[in-house]
């Protein structure tokens, strides 16, 4: 009984030996990002950009990603120098150093991944966003809250997309003179940018609403103002949302 005790307590013991020598697999370390080889960088002239998508880097080594491009597809980037990489995978490319006017968001992106922006359209557009908040500050102080809420979301990149400028336009609107002045101070603002039926159009709506406005009997709450300038802002806003 004692030897069978002694041989049992021998072999688990044995046992435990051989369970605690087992080799150990330890898991791998996280390799290292590869940098990708720099054969040779040029500056540039300052060129608009809007990113189509991709990785926009910390370094021009492409070791660090630093935004996803996707987010910031509406936001204009300014291009100042260029790279010519040797990537990981032995292919070569071209990458560009871009940041935003705020210069929150900058890095190197690939060529393949920037369109380029149409500056002469740019200033356009930028004009055409200037002109209509103006014409919307320019209302009833109570009315001007669903348009300037608009505007939020409103950039170069979106400006003539229904949820651009024609959405903030559509809210130009309301009983009193000074909203009635203001949806004609836009339309001013458009003036001869249209088809000659469209042009035509508006200007006829636009005499209409000032007609209107200068036989009102309450210059702080016409409903034939609100009608006018509601029929006014729509046409105007249709239109604006032809343009390139």
């Amino acid at each position: 009984m004692n030897k069978l005790i002694k041989t049992t307590a021998v072999s688990l013991v044995a046992l435990s030996l051989g369970v605690s020598s087992l080799p150990t697999t330890t898991l791998p370390a996280l390799a290292k990002t590869k940098a990708a080889k720099v054969l040779s960088t040029k500056k540039l002239k300052k060129t608009a950009y809007h990113a189509k998508g991709g990785y926009i880097y910390a370094n021009k080594k492409l070791t660090k990603k630093a935004h996803k491009a996707f987010k910031y597809l509406k936001t204009t980037f300014y291009a100042t120098k260029s790279a010519k990489l040797k990537k990981r995978n032995g292919k070569t490319a071209t990458y560009y150093y871009v940041k935003n006017k705020r210069g929150n968001v900058k890095g190197w992106i690939w060529k393949g991944n920037l369109k380029k922006v149409n500056t002469k359209a740019l200033a356009r557009r930028k004009s055409d966003i200037k002109h209509v908040l103006a014409a919307v500050r320019s209302m009833s102080s109570d009315d001007q809250s669903y348009a300037l809420e608009a505007f939020k979301d409103i950039t170069t990149s979106n400006a003539y997309s229904s949820s651009g400028l024609p959405s903030a336009i559509q809210e130009i609107t309301g009983y009193t003179t000074k909203d009635g002045q203001a949806i004609l101070q836009a339309t001013a603002s458009f003036k001869g940018r249209f088809s000659s039926v469209t042009n035509a159009k508006l200007a006829a709506m636009s005499d209409q609403l000032a007609e209107t406005i200068a036989a009102s009997d309450d210059p702080n709450d016409d409903w034939d103002i609100r009608e006018a300038s509601s029929n006014l802002a729509d046409t105007l806003a249709d239109a604006v949302e032809t343009l390139d």
